[in-house]
């Protein structure tokens, strides 16, 4: 008797999400460039995190390196802040309207971004810099850095400092990051400092 009941339990679906009805258990979908076709290594859950409360949010696919992965609050569920499961086709039919990017202003010769900013552009650019000490990366968004100026990041699992130049800026514009060569500029940069 008490085993009927046992496989019951097992077998009794856990209730999904009322708004998108996903499950718990469910895999979180893996991201794919509506530019190349690449899969992305982008956190799905962070990204749609973000995007529910900072709004939409773009990262340049590691293969093509074209700003062509941008999550808008629509592709996420507000109700369990997760992906939304036809996040790959939302993506595609946005890159196919949009292009990649964000459209607003003309972009960059240099760096293909826009050339006026007043203020940070949205959606959100994050630059991921790799920990030259360890196998760690640091998301960071090119809103939270100063335009034309470097950084030094501290990891918090192996304590190196990792330096990112201030040459990771569009040399041509001087207003976005680089689309090219930022992983070898911050090592190089991270080797030769003082």
């Amino acid at each position: 008797m008490w085993f009927r009941r046992a496989l019951r339990r097992r077998d009794a679906e856990l209730p999904g999400c009322s708004s998108c009805a996903r499950r718990p258990d469910d895999p979180n979908p893996v991201l794919t460039c509506p530019g190349c076709g690449a899969d992305s290594a982008i956190v799905a859950t962070a990204i749609a995190y973000g995007t529910l409360n900072e709004g939409p949010q773009a990262r340049a696919c590691e293969s093509c390196e074209l700003v062509t992965i941008v999550v808008e609050p629509d592709m996420a569920c507000p109700t369990c802040e997760q992906l939304y499961p036809d996040v790959n086709d939302r993506l595609r039919a946005r890159f196919a309207r949009v292009g990649p990017g964000d459209p607003a202003d003309a972009p960059c010769v240099g760096c293909g971004k826009h050339v006026s900013r007043p203020n940070p552009p949205r959606p959100a650019l994050y630059l991921d810099i790799d920990c030259q000490g360890c196998d760690a990366k640091f998301p960071i968004s090119e809103q939270d850095m100063s335009v034309g100026q470097g950084m030094h990041i501290a990891c918090n699992h192996c304590a190196t400092v990792t330096v990112v130049p201030s040459t990771v800026w569009c040399p041509k514009c001087g207003q976005h990051l680089r689309k090219r060569g930022i992983p070898e500029l911050v090592r190089d940069a991270t080797r030769y400092r003082d």
